[in-house]
């Protein structure tokens, strides 16, 4: 295998960047004002963060970041407790409820509102048109399944009983909190909401304070639907805004999807009031290329897992796990794909991957890519940086680290690759980290690969391919070890911000009767 040296390249990103006179005019768009939603009322935020939104592709400033105030914040949570406590939107039927949820989806399926959504996202995030074009395509998918869902009876059933007829019923547990992340925010945020509504639950959504534009546009469909007020409420801001309504009594289920040391503060802030927790909280994901494997088939995954959505979402590649005898070969092919990858604007429709988010990632990724050459790896990139100011990264592989050394997940285009001997080395190897979300398998042998994939420790397995869309609609996607706690999905989510009730005539005691 031929040398791939990019310690120049590396050398080149670390230093400052010089100032370039570029001209962006016909990438940029418009975004809409920040604002939130609180009791049917739109507001600015009060708060005056002192901080922009910068422009990742070239720096520039789109935005000044506000943040709500207490007050903002303590009139959205009593407005949700009074929703929960009318319970317009809990007492209103699934037929009911299933018709608004349509209603929303089609609203968002219409062409202008996905292109809006779609182009803000790229815009703020760095994640390229193309992708976040097919996420926004996703909302609407989002709210109709929640709608089937409602539609199966799923939320009511009845069971037979010994003394007659037996009602299973769930009913949401009260105001849900929502936090969702900068990456894929529509996806993810449209799911979380669609699902606290179909559960009939208020819910309070706090989108990521990097990326909240694509909630601002659901927020404006939403306010438009038959929806009791008080039942959709969106309030801006940063961690500030969160920890209050997290420790809040009144907020009684909280879904996040974010990084474990938010994780663990949710669930610490929680752990006295004993409420239900949905986390989902990253991985550092292996790929595993048996000595049969295609081998154009892996480099494609690997490819696609450190440029889809920049690597920056929660499934993308950790660590790539190679049968030595096929080592080299694999990384001549990765390589080859590298080279072709074109990293540019993010509005640009022909961009496969574009820059990190903001500076705090972007400087955070090149210091594990530093920390991984002190260790003793060596840097293989071989993707051309536009001639752009932005947070680019070219997608990165560090070869001749310690397994020890590569346990903690790197949230961007950066993964580890070692070498295995055999079947048992590589589930060791497969199992190593305190993760478990996501795996990749790639051998000929697809029964073979079956019976590694089970004994990987994580909530989901794909073999011979890499790709953002689940194995089945009706499988949840699980989280072990430090990736998470619950499952997610229609079904998984819906039932999440619900209880069971149960009720019918007592059987008759069996002592004395």
């Amino acid at each position: 295998m031929p040398p791939f040296r990019a310690n120049d390249r590396l050398q080149a990103m670390l230093e400052t960047k010089p100032s370039h006179a570029t001209t962006a005019a016909r990438h940029q768009i418009e975004l809409p004002p920040l604002r939130n939603d609180i009791d049917g009322t739109v507001s600015s935020p009060a708060l005056d963060r002192g901080a922009s939104l910068l422009d990742p592709n070239t720096l520039q400033i789109l935005q000044a970041q506000a943040g709500s105030s207490p007050e903002q914040v303590e009139r959205a949570l009593a407005a949700s407790a009074h929703a929960f406590q009318t319970g317009h939107w809990e007492r209103s039927s699934a037929e009911e409820r299933a018709v608004v949820l349509e209603q929303i989806a089609d609203a968002l399926a219409q062409p202008a509102t996905v292109e809006r959504i779609a182009r803000a996202d790229a815009q703020t995030t760095g994640a390229v048109l193309r992708v976040t074009r097919q996420m926004a395509q996703l909302a609407p998918y989002a709210f109709r399944g929640a709608a089937t869902h409602l539609r199966s009876g799923a939320l009511s059933k009845t069971l037979p009983g010994k003394a007659g007829k037996i009602e299973y019923f769930r009913r949401p547990w009260g105001p849900a909190l929502l936090i969702s992340p900068w990456n894929g925010p529509t996806a993810i945020g449209s799911h979380k909401i669609a699902s606290a509504l179909a559960a009939g639950a208020p819910c309070i959504y706090k989108p990521s304070e990097w990326a909240p534009h694509s909630a601002l546009l659901m927020a404006d469909v939403l306010r438009d639907s038959a929806l009791p007020s008080g039942t959709f409420q969106l309030v801006c801001g940063n961690r500030d805004i969160a920890a209050p309504m997290v420790g809040d009594p009144r907020v009684r289920a909280i879904s996040f999807t974010g990084g474990v040391v938010g994780g663990r503060a949710i669930a610490a802030a929680s752990a006295t009031q004993f409420k239900p927790l949905q986390l989902e909280l990253g991985g550092n994901n292996p790929l595993i290329v048996f000595a049969d494997a295609d081998l154009d088939k892996a480099a494609d995954g690997i490819v696609y897992g450190l440029s889809n959505l920049n690597a920056q979402w929660c499934r993308a590649l950790g660590r790539v796990l190679v049968h030595h005898s096929v080592k080299n070969a694999l990384l001549t092919r990765v390589m080859d794909r590298l080279g072709r990858v074109k990293l540019g604007h993010s509005l640009d429709e022909s961009s496969d991957m574009g820059p990190l988010i903001h500076q705090r990632q972007y400087h955070d990724v090149l210091a594990a890519i530093e920390a991984l050459k002190a260790s003793g790896g060596t840097v293989m990139q071989n993707t051309p940086l536009p001639d752009l100011p932005g947070y680019f990264v070219p997608p990165t592989l560090v070869d001749g680290c310690a397994p020890a050394d590569t346990c903690e997940e790197v949230f961007g285009p950066v993964a580890s690759v070692h070498s295995f001997n055999d079947t048992d080395e590589a589930l060791a190897l497969a199992n190593g980290t305190h993760y478990g979300l996501a795996a990749y398998v790639f051998s000929e042998d697809e029964e073979a690969a079956r019976a590694f994939a089970r004994e990987i420790r994580c909530g989901g397995v794909k073999i011979n391919g890499y790709s953002l869309l689940s194995l089945s609609a009706s499988a949840p996607r699980g989280a072990w070890g430090d990736s998470g706690l619950g499952e997610e999905g229609t079904t998984q989510s819906i039932e999440f911000f619900t209880g069971a009730r149960v009720v019918g005539p007592s059987p008759q005691d069996l002592i004395g009767g």
